[in-house]
C-alpha cells in the first residue's frame, strides 16, 4: 500500500504563520487593554476572538487560545482565576472540532456558535457568582449588567470574525487536496 506523502511547508508559509500569530497576539492583547478600561457594560472582546482563531486552529491550538483569552479575562473581570479560562478552554476545543468535521467558514456559522457560546459564558457567570449566593435584587445584575455585554459582545463578534476571516484568508496556506486524497477515507492514507 502507497503511502502519500505529507506536504511540507516552505519558507514563505512559516513566514505567514509567523505573522499571523504576532497578529493574533496583538489582537488578544488590544482586546485585553479595552477591556480593562472603561465602564461595565462594555463588550468582552477576548472571548468573540478565541472563538474565531479556534474556529480555524487545530484542537491543541485552540485549547492554548481559549485558556490565555480565559486566563485574560479572568484578570480584566475579577472572577476567580481560571473559572473563564477552563469555560473558554472547553468551548474553543467544541468549536474547533465543530469546524474540523461539519461546518464551514461562513459569517452565520460563526455568528450562531460565537451567540450560543457568549450566552452560556455569561449565564455560568452570573450562576455561579450571583444567583448561587442569594444576592439581593439578583434579576437587576443579569438585566442591567450581564445580559447588556452579552448583547454587546455578540454584536462585536462580527467585527471581529471579519478582521480574523481577512487575516486568515490572506496569510493562511491554501491546501489543494489531490483526487486521491479527497477520495479516500483518512485510514487508509
Amino acid at each position: 500500500m502507497n503511502r502519500i506523502k505529507t506536504r511540507r511547508t516552505s519558507s514563505w508559509e512559516k513566514r505567514n504563520l509567523a505573522i499571523r500569530w504576532v497578529l493574533y497576539a496583538l489582537i488578544i492583547l488590544f482586546c485585553y487593554v479595552t477591556a480593562t478600561a472603561g465602564s461595565f457594560r462594555k463588550p468582552l472582546l477576548l472571548i468573540p476572538v478565541a472563538l474565531c482563531i479556534a474556529s480555524y486552529a487545530r484542537e491543541h491550538t485552540a485549547l492554548l487560545t481559549g485558556l490565555v483569552c480565559g486566563l485574560l479575562l479572568d484578570i480584566t473581570c475579577g472572577k476567580l482565576f481560571g473559572f473563564n479560562g477552563l469555560i473558554l478552554m472547553l468551548m474553543c476545543i467544541g468549536i474547533s472540532l465543530l469546524y474540523k468535521h461539519y461546518l464551514t467558514h461562513r459569517f452565520l456559522n460563526f455568528l450562531v456558535l460565537a451567540a450560543v457560546c457568549i450566552l452560556v459564558q455569561g449565564c455560568l457567570d452570573f450562576f455561579f457568582f450571583y444567583a448561587i449566593w442569594d444576592h439581593s435584587h439578583v434579576s437587576l445584575i443579569f438585566t442591567r449588567h450581564i445580559f447588556p455585554c452579552c448583547v454587546y459582545t455578540i454584536l462585536s463578534s462580527a467585527v471581529v470574525y471579519a478582521v480574523i476571516h481577512n487575516i486568515n484568508r490572506l496569510l493562511r496556506p491554501h491546501i489543494i487536496r489531490t483526487i486521491e486524497e479527497a477520495v479516500l477515507p483518512d485510514d487508509t492514507q
